[in-house]
């Protein structure tokens, strides 16, 4: 019996154990999300750029903002071409707020779209189901006759040549 109570205790204090790293496991996650808000709110979107651009281009548009930590230009993970749009992470939030006012600016001979960084929601750009246009084409089985072997019932009206 005594060696039951023995791993009981020892069992009790390997739960506990346990308990205290998820709680700061959770912690740590509670942490990196507060850091990722905090990059976020020190960062802008920067849309239309052009192809061609490179990492010192933006750098040096934009250095009169404040200074600079990071810069992301987006690019396709299968061709590794330019997606034609970067995010550029500062070091306050006050360089985010001077780089804003250089939205619709010439740069490289196209018009960029400055804004800050927003967050993705989930299902925010999700499809949501189209409503149906019209009555459609169906088949119908033959009602008797021999003649009327192939009969495709419906509407048949439209615009042009289906896909």
């Amino acid at each position: 019996m005594e060696t039951n109570g023995a791993e009981m205790v020892i069992l009790d204090d390997e739960l506990k154990k346990l308990q205290g790293m998820t709680e700061c496991q959770m912690a740590d996650e509670s942490a990196d999300q507060e850091e990722n808000d905090e990059v976020d709110r020190r960062s802008i979107y920067v849309g239309n750029v052009d192809y061609s651009t490179k990492p010192h281009d933006l750098q040096e548009f934009f250095k009169a903002s404040g200074q600079i930590n990071r810069i992301t230009i987006m690019v396709d993970k299968w061709t590794g071409k330019p997606k034609g749009y970067a995010y550029i992470e500062f070091a306050s939030e006050d360089a985010v707020n001077n780089a804003v006012m250089l939205n619709d600016c010439l740069f490289k001979e196209r018009i960029i779209k400055v804004i800050p960084k927003r967050k993705n929601i989930p299902g925010y750009n999700r499809k949501r189901a189209q409503p149906s246009r019209g009555r459609g084409r169906g088949f119908r089985p033959m009602r008797g006759g021999r003649y009327n072997t192939h009969y495709r019932g419906g509407y048949r009206g439209g615009y042009g040549k289906p896909y």
